[in-house]
């Protein structure tokens, strides 16, 4: 690798998707002092344009699927989702499969998707976003470890191991039903 660490972010560039915050947490991590970063923003949307102008270490790939958005999600160090509306967040699920910790928003569905201090981190503002980020540029232990966890994380979220949940659900509810009647 080229030593810089990369901060990733994909989906609709939107302003439903709060990705100016992206520059705020630009800004913050300058202000530390941290100058060895990259986000690699991969999406296409309004919000483009506003980005490119006001962020000073990135790389735009426009909207990419199969091979190529697993190259770059193979790229990130962090992938950093700011959303407060998504009701799922299939990109921190793609992110923890490719061994990307996420930082999400503590608003909406993501937040159940990552566990806290383990795959990624759950942030309530901008200044925990920034201190988490800074918290994996300047452990790379934990990085690691938080990559591995994340992977196994999101393997052990395949459709199989959903549905053999739910049919252990179904199993103790039929047992619960049938040991109530008399």
């Amino acid at each position: 690798t080229d030593g810089v660490f990369r901060i990733g972010s994909v989906g609709r560039l939107r302003a439903e998707k709060n990705v100016r915050m992206l520059v705020e947490l630009e800004k913050n991590l300058l202000s530390a002092g941290k100058s060895n970063f990259e986000f690699l923003i991969v999406g296409e949307g309004t919000e483009r344009e506003y980005l490119e102008r006001n962020l000073i270490h990135a790389k735009f790939t426009g909207f990419l699927s199969g091979d190529e958005l697993s190259e770059a999600y193979a790229n990130m160090d962090v992938f950093v989702f700011p959303s407060m509306t998504d009701a799922f967040g299939n990109v921190a699920q793609e992110a923890n499969a490719s061994g990307v910790p996420a930082i999400v928003s503590d608003l909406g569905g993501p937040k159940f998707i990552v566990s806290h201090g383990k795959t990624g981190f759950i942030a309530k503002d901008l200044s925990e976003f920034t201190g988490y980020t800074i918290r994996l540029m300047d452990n790379p232990s934990k990085l690691e470890e938080m990559k591995t966890l994340s992977r196994a994380s999101a393997m052990s979220r395949s459709w199989d191991s959903v549905f053999e949940s739910v049919y252990a659900a179904y199993d103790e509810a039929i047992s619960l039903t049938e040991s109530k009647k008399f």
